[in-house]
């Protein structure tokens, strides 16, 4: 496996950890009441505020560093036997219980904070499993791949998708800025995320046929079309609905994950 794999592939099991035990964790100890505690109120963000939609995109940077810091010590533990518990217990220990700063279930947090115990322990877990999951999966070694797999074959296709998902959401959320809107105001609005979906399907299809024969040609169709579904439709729907995020704004906003996906097929589309 190549360094850059490495990286990428400890990135995405970390985004996907994060997130996965992140979510069902915050339902199962209810986070929201959490931080409303005493003292926690002042620590923490608020639970329904932007940070929260931020985080996971702020996860893939995390990821990168994981990645590109276990490049150094990948040999100790990766494939190796119980390699996944080695890696484990240095994240536990150097990166949570013995961390060098009050954090919330570190030893120096329960001594030094005033944050009460019940949030510490209720943090915990989804800390603990995440960090494990992630260690397993990490130190796992990965299987020899099938180049005909419909995973290899759409590979790239995928990833472009999935990074449009991200910019995507991330260019609603810096719209939100600039109208002062409620960040979760869309969230209860369905056709909003079928509007969504259908632009990364056509993301997702256009990108395949355009890998299958690159030019300099279809590079300038692909950009037209990735801007009609990520820009141009996304925009028409919110004045049809009369959105709070209606504005013209969006279709500058909005083009730049447009010029980045562009950027990314000419950099990795060989022709």
């Amino acid at each position: 496996m190549t360094k850059r794999n490495f990286v990428v592939r400890v990135t995405a099991i970390h985004v996907i950890t994060y997130i996965l035990c992140g979510i069902g964790f915050s339902f199962l100890f209810d986070y929201e009441a959490l931080f409303k505690l005493d003292k926690v109120d002042t620590y923490m963000r608020s639970y329904d505020g932007a940070s929260v939609l931020i985080g996971p995109i702020v996860q893939v940077f995390r990821g990168l560093l994981f990645g590109i810091i276990l490049l150094f010590m990948k040999d100790i533990f990766v494939g190796k036997k119980y390699g996944w518990l080695r890696l484990w217990l240095v994240i536990v220990i150097v990166g949570i219980v013995n961390i060098p700063g009050a954090a919330p279930g570190s030893i120096e947090g329960m001594i030094y904070t005033q944050i009460p115990l019940q949030f510490h322990l209720k943090m915990s877990p989804e800390v603990w499993v995440q960090t494990l999951l992630f260690s397993y999966f990490v130190a796992k070694s990965p299987k020899e791949k099938n180049p005909h797999s419909f995973l290899q074959v759409n590979k790239h296709s995928f990833i472009t998708t999935i990074l449009a998902g991200v910019l995507f959401s991330l260019s609603g959320i810096i719209l939100t800025f600039f109208l002062k809107a409620d960040v979760f105001a869309g969230t209860t609005d369905s056709g909003a995320f079928v509007v969504m979906f259908v632009g990364l399907t056509i993301v997702f299809l256009t990108t395949k046929w355009y890998v299958a024969t690159p030019s300099n040609r279809k590079l300038m169709f692909l950009a037209l079309i990735y801007y009609i579904v990520l820009a141009i439709f996304p925009t028409i729907y919110n004045y049809i609905v009369n959105s709070p995020f209606k504005s013209m704004l969006s279709l500058v906003i909005n083009a730049t994950p447009v010029i980045v996906l562009v950027v990314y097929q000419r950099l990795n589309v060989k022709y």
